[in-house]
């Protein structure tokens, strides 16, 4: 046998054994190829980074976790060393014996040690689970930044637009008390004062002068909302938005169903410019808008109704409050105060020479405490210019623009027509300059629930017995001259703080009490007692989420009159919202 032949034929027991024993020693080229995957996967990492697919945090972490995987498996191999020493001799062996067959004539017989198939699988599979789930996520973020695969398909000005909106969808049965007058009877002394205005006298209204007092009724309605905003500079936004509704109704965006098969109107309910500047930590100190927008105060609904927008300018200014953080509350907390100031015409009659304004002003703090509770306080005072009205000299209209345009019921009014006895034409009869008082303590202890207490005071000083006196000659209409000018609100809600996905829930009770002039009854809450003030009563209100952005909400509200005529109205409401 020749030396040659000799070699080769144990070659292959050096190589089986090696194999077999691979955790406890590796040969200088086995050492060599190691490093070269090695150097390669993190030449490979090292390109993701600087592709920005990997961040160097992510990268550190991925090459730190393959070297422990790494270290954990060696030492799992080392234990089962013997064992696999044991069958790489078993299989060297069987090599050797093939080996013994006589070679090819003419060629030489070399046998290569190669990684098996299963080997190669692992380290495929190992390597696709490190990176996988970092590199997809990281490249998913990048593509829904950088807008991959449509580069100029949009123009720039469609993704500084917003489109929002919303649908309610609402079933309200209305009950009216069994002490209440008959609706067309004697005893009935609610007067349908826009319609009766709108008709000039009692008997050209005829049974629409009336409100309904005794007959239970039940509607389908609906409520549609659409808005567009956009930015349309560096902290500059315009803000539009259209919904159902009538012109004649600023606080109600319903419409009922049943109008055999007509259309709903559309109006457009918002359009302003908001200016807003940023502080030096990104909190918005500044705040300027002009237009009809959005309710800029801090409020409940016992002064202005939900749905109410205001027309004018208004301005917002805020000023964070920083404590030094120290070991036993290093969190930053919400805690600023607030100044809002505006102006809103709301009526320039016809040759009059004083137009009608709501000047506003509130200063208020937001103050947030250890577990998210958070207290926002505020105290406001409105002021109505020229809204009372004035009688007019015999056979006269002159006067007749100092009459509403628009009211729901409770306020003292009188007579501002002079002429034919029948003639009747309602105006207000007392100012209203308004101080309200509002709190709201969010209790997040018991999170993701939180308890929420929110009360509201308010007092009309606009109020001046002798003063309504000489305007009215001391004839009103259903009440009588007196100082009742109170309102307040406290009520409780426990739940989720938004009702957005399915089975997430809120309950709400608040009790609420508001004399005939405590405030403008054209701009109170409407659902209650079907709008208006001289009323008092509590109302109950649940939401559940049905799935994302589809809730469901039922209320009972409960609501009796305060001082003039029995008038007691009960509600049920079971609304489907839905949102984008």
């Amino acid at each position: 046998m020749s030396r040659n032949r000799q070699v080769w034929r144990v070659f292959p027991l050096v190589v089986g054994m090696g194999l077999g024993s691979l955790a406890l020693a590796a040969s200088a080229n086995e050492q060599q190829e190691l490093l070269q995957l090695k150097n390669t996967v993190v030449n490979l990492v090292d390109a993701l980074v600087a592709q920005g697919v990997l961040d160097k945090q992510q990268a550190a972490a991925l090459i730190s976790k393959a070297e422990a995987d790494a270290k954990r498996q060696a030492a799992a191999q080392m234990a089962a060393a013997p064992a696999a020493a044991a069958a790489g001799a078993a299989a060297a062996a069987a090599t050797v014996e093939a080996s013994a067959a006589p070679a090819v004539a003419g060629k030489q017989v070399v046998r290569v040690p190669y990684v098996p198939e299963f080997v190669k699988e692992e380290i495929r599979n190992q390597l696709r689970g490190e990176m996988r789930q970092d590199v997809l996520a990281d490249v998913t973020d990048k593509a829904k930044k950088e807008h991959w695969g449509t580069p100029g398909a949009l123009p720039g000005w469609v993704n500084a637009i917003k489109l929002s909106g919303d649908l309610r969808i609402r079933n309200q049965f209305d009950s009216y008390g069994d002490g209440n007058a008959d609706t067309l009877g004697g005893q009935n002394l609610y007067l349908n004062v826009l319609r009766v205005n709108s008709a000039g006298s009692l008997a050209s209204a005829g049974n629409k002068a009336f409100l309904n007092t005794s007959e239970d009724q039940n509607r389908w309605r609906e409520r549609v909302r659409l808005g567009l905003s956009a930015k349309i500079a560096d902290r500059w936004k315009l803000d539009t938005r259209i919904v159902t509704g009538t012109f004649d109704n600023p606080v109600s965006a319903n419409l009922t169903m049943g109008t055999t098969g007509n259309r709903f109107a559309i109006q457009l309910d918002r359009a302003l410019i908001r200016y807003d500047r940023p502080d030096q930590q990104g909190m918005t100190w500044l705040t300027l808008q002009g237009g009809r927008m959005p309710n800029p105060f801090q409020s409940t609904d016992l002064v202005w109704d939900e749905d109410l927008g205001f027309d004018g300018v208004a301005a917002t200014v805020r000023h964070g409050i920083d404590f030094a953080a120290d070991e036993f509350d290093p969190i930053q907390r919400d805690r600023k105060l607030f100044v809002t100031a505006g102006a809103f015409p709301l009526q320039q009659p016809d040759f009059q020479a004083q137009d009608r304004w709501l000047l506003g002003g509130q200063v208020g703090a937001n103050w947030e405490f250890e577990n998210q509770n958070l207290l926002t306080m505020g105290v406001a005072f409105y002021d109505y210019l020229h809204i009372t009205g004035k009688r007019n000299s015999l056979f006269s209209k002159e006067n007749d623009g100092t009459a509403p345009q628009f009211l729901q019921k409770g306020n003292l009014l009188f007579n501002i027509a002079n002429g034919n006895p029948g003639d009747v034409l309602f105006a207000l009869a007392s100012d209203y300059r308004l101080l309200d008082v509002t709190a709201s303590f969010n209790l997040a202890n018991f999170a993701p629930y939180h308890v929420t207490f929110t009360t509201d005071v308010v007092k009309n000083l606009g109020f001046d017995k002798d003063e309504i006196t000489r305007r009215t000659g001391g004839l009103t209409y259903l009440y009588p001259i007196s100082d009742r000018t109170l309102g307040l609100l406290a009520g409780v809600q426990v739940g989720w703080p938004e009702v957005n996905r399915r089975g997430l829930w809120q309950v709400a009770f608040d009790y609420r009490y508001l004399q005939r002039d405590a405030v403008l009854d054209a701009f109170t809450e409407s659902d209650f007692h079907l709008g208006g003030t001289d009323t008092q009563g509590y109302r109950i209100s649940g939401l559940y989420g049905l799935t994302t952005n589809l809730w469901l909400r039922a209320r009972w509200l409960s609501a009796t009159e305060i001082d003039g005529p029995p008038l007691s109205i009960d509600s049920l409401q079971v609304d489907l919202n839905a949102r984008f």
